[in-house]
C-alpha cells in the first residue's frame, strides 16, 4: 500500500483556507497463489413486491455468484419476507448445484422482515469458526422494512457493529420503493458498497461489479489519520466517508485528529480523499502527519501501518494550486452534493435540489480545462442527472445517491497510471495449458507486464485451455477491470467446448466478449477502436 499526500497550495499562501488531498494506492494484484477464503451471506428480500421477474434475476445473479467463488469460500442465504427462511445454512461450496438448487427453491412472502433476514446472516457470519476468512453479507431490499427493526439509526448502528467485528455489509436497492438515503447510510457504517439496480436486466451486472470487488480483497478496515498541528485547523471533510474527530486536549473546540474510516479496498485501486483545513499562522509547523492501519489480506490479515509526514512551506505565497488536488476536490464536492440533491429531492424540495446542480455543473464546467476527459464525463453525469428531475423521474433522487457512491473516492480510475502511456495496438495473450488457482498469479503478471508496455486491449486466446475454475474465472474478472479502468477492452477466443459451458453456467458471457476465433476478436476491437477515435 502506497499513501501519500499534497496541499492544493503551499501553507504560507494568502488564502484562507487550504485544501489536503490524501491517496491510498492498493497494489495491482497479490503474488500468493491463495486469497484468503471468502465467507459471504446473502439477504434477500422475498416480499410480495418481489414477485416475478424481480426475483428471478435475483435467484439468476445469486445463482451466478455461487459458481464464480472457489470451493474454499463458504456461502449462506437467507430470504426474508414475514418470516426469515435459511435457503442455505453456511456450507463451502464443494457441491455448487445444490446450493443453485436451493436458491431457485425461493417463494415470494408478503411484508419485509428486513432487520430478520440481516441479523440472521451477520449471526451466523459472526460464529463461523475461520478466523482468517474475509467476511461479507449482501443484503438486497425492493422496499422500506415493516416487520422487525424500522429505526434507521438502529439500523445504521448494526452495520457498524457488525463491522466492527470484521463482518461488511454491501446493500442493493432493487426498484422504486425503497429509502436510498437509508440504504447508503447502512453500506457506509457497514463498510461495503451501495448499489440501485432500477431493472431486472441490471441485478447480474451488479453482482458480477460486487464479486469483482470482494473477490480481489487487499485490505480491510482502513482507518486514516490526519493529525494537525498547532497553526494548521481542520474545517471539513470534503469526501462522503465515516468519519469522527479527535479534540485538542490542550485548546477547547480544536480538532486534533481526524478518522477517516475507509473501509475496505481491492487490488488495483485508488482511494482519494479530500480535507479542507485553514492555517492559522500563530504557528507554522514543519509538517502535517498522517498515518494509515489496514489489515492486509494477502498476508494473512496482517496489521500494516503506514505515516507520512507532509512538508509545509510556509514562506511561499503563491496562489498557484495544484491542479490534481482541485480536480479531486471538485469529484469530492460533487459526490456530496449530489447526496444532499437528492435528500432535497427526496423531501420535496426540488427547485432546490435542481439549483445545486446547477451549481456543482457551474463548478466543473470552470475546472474543465485542467482534466478534460474526467471533468467532462462528471459534467454530463451531473447534467443527466439534472435531467431526470425536469423530466419528473420517479427514481431520480435514488440515481443521485447510487451516483454520489461512485464518487466516493474521486474518479483515479480515469487517470492513466504513473509513467505509462496507453496505445490502442492489440496484444494476444495465449494460453498453453489449463487455467487453475496456480496458474493465475502466472497470467495476471504476464498481463501488467503488457499493460505497463501500454496495452490496454488484449485478446485471451482459449484455445489450449479444455479446463478453466472460478479462480481463473475471477482473475478474467480483474483483467478485464484492469483494461476497462484504462478505456480499453478485453476480449476472449477460441473457447472449446468444456469451457464454453463455464460461460455458460456461469453467465460470464453477458460480462465478457467471446470470439469464435482470435482473428474475428482482433477485428472486433479495431473496429470499437476506431469508433472512439469518431
Amino acid at each position: 500500500m502506497i499513501l501519500s499526500a499534497k496541499l492544493m497550495r503551499p501553507a504560507g499562501s494568502s488564502a484562507k483556507s487550504n485544501t489536503l488531498l490524501v491517496r491510498l494506492n492498493s497494489p495491482t494484484g497479490p503474488v500468493s497463489t491463495q486469497r484468503q477464503p471468502l465467507v459471504l451471506g446473502l439477504a434477500l428480500d422475498r416480499s410480495w413486491s418481489m414477485k416475478g421477474s424481480k426475483m428471478d434475476s435475483v435467484i439468476q445473479a445469486s445463482s451466478s455468484l455461487v459458481n464464480w467463488l472457489t470451493r474454499r469460500d463458504f456461502l449462506t442465504a437467507v430470504a426474508y419476507a414475514e418470516d426469515v427462511q435459511v435457503i442455505q445454512p453456511l456450507v463451502p461450496l464443494a457441491e455448487k448445484n445444490s446450493v443453485i438448487h436451493r436458491l431457485n427453491s425461493i417463494q415470494v412472502g408478503t411484508s419485509t422482515n428486513l432487520s430478520g433476514g440481516w441479523l440472521h446472516v451477520l449471526r451466523t457470519l459472526e460464529l463461523h469458526p475461520i478466523a482468517d476468512g474475509y467476511k461479507r453479507v449482501i443484503l438486497l431490499t425492493d422496499g422500506n422494512p415493516t416487520l422487525g427493526i424500522k429505526d434507521p439509526v438502529q439500523l445504521i448502528q448494526i452495520a457498524a457493529d457488525a463491522y466492527k467485528k470484521g463482518i461488511s455489509t454491501t446493500v442493493i436497492g432493487f426498484g422504486n420503493d425503497f429509502n436510498e438515503i437509508l440504504l447508503k447510510e447502512i453500506a457506509e457504517s457497514g463498510g461495503g458498497n451501495f448499489y440501485y439496480v432500477e431493472t431486472p436486466e441490471e441485478t447480474g451486472d451488479i453482482f458480477f461489479k460486487e464479486f469483482g470487488d470482494i473477490g480481489t480483497l487487499y485490505a480491510q478496515s482502513i482507518e486514516l489519520k490526519v493529525n494537525f498541528p498547532k497553526g494548521m485547523d481542520y474545517l471539513d471533510l470534503v469526501s462522503e466517508v465515516s468519519s469522527y474527530q479527535e479534540p485538542d486536549p490542550e485548546e477547547t473546540g480544536r480538532t486534533k485528529t481526524l478518522v477517516l474510516e475507509v473501509g475496505d479496498m481491492r487490488a488495483d485501486d485508488v482511494k482519494s480523499l479530500v480535507v479542507q483545513l485553514r492555517p492559522t499562522k500563530k504557528d507554522t509547523p514543519a509538517n502535517i502527519n498522517i498515518s494509515a492501519s489496514y489489515y492486509e489480506l494477502t498476508d494473512g490479515a496482517k496489521l500494516e501501518q503506514k505515516t507520512i509526514d507532509i512538508p509545509l512551506d510556509w514562506n511561499d505565497d503563491s496562489a498557484k494550486e495544484d491542479a490534481d488536488v482541485v480536480v479531486e476536490a471538485t469529484i469530492a464536492k460533487t459526490g456530496k452534493g449530489l447526496r444532499k440533491a437528492g435528500t432535497l429531492l427526496k423531501e420535496g424540495y426540488t427547485e432546490e435540489s435542481i439549483s445545486l446542480l446547477n451549481d456543482l455543473i457551474k463548478e466543473i464546467n470552470e475546472k474543465e480545462e485542467l482534466a478534460p476527459e474526467v471533468l467532462q464525463t462528471l459534467g454530463f453525469r451531473v447534467s443527466s442527472l439534472k435531467n431526470r428531475i425536469l423530466e419528473n423521474s420517479p427514481t431520480a433522487a435514488k440515481h443521485l445517491v447510487a451516483s454520489a457512491s461512485e464518487l466516493q473516492y474521486g474518479a483515479m480510475e480515469n487517470f492513466p497510471d504513473d509513467g505509462v502511456e496507453y496505445h490502442d495496438q492489440i496484444f494476444a495473450y495465449r494460453t498453453n495449458e489449463d487455467i487453475d488457482l496456480y496458474r493465475c498469479p502466472e497470467i495476471k503478471t504476464a498481463i501488467q507486464e503488457k499493460m505497463k508496455e501500454g496495452y490496454r486491449y488484449i485478446v485471451f486466446n482459449l484455445a489450449k485451455s479444455s479446463y478453466i475454475d472460478s479462480s481463473a474465472i475471477g482473475m478474467l474478472i480483474q483483467v478485464a477491470g484492469w483494461l476497462r479502468k484504462r478505456g480499453g477492452e478485453l476480449i476472449v477466443s477460441n473457447l472449446r467446448s468444456s469451457v464454453k459451458k463455464v460461460f455458460s453456467i456461469t453467465r460470464l458471457e453477458s460480462h465478457i466478449r467471446a470470439s469464435e476465433t482470435e482473428e474475428e476478436a482482433q477485428s472486433l476491437l479495431k473496429a470499437w477502436i476506431e469508433s472512439k477515435a469518431v
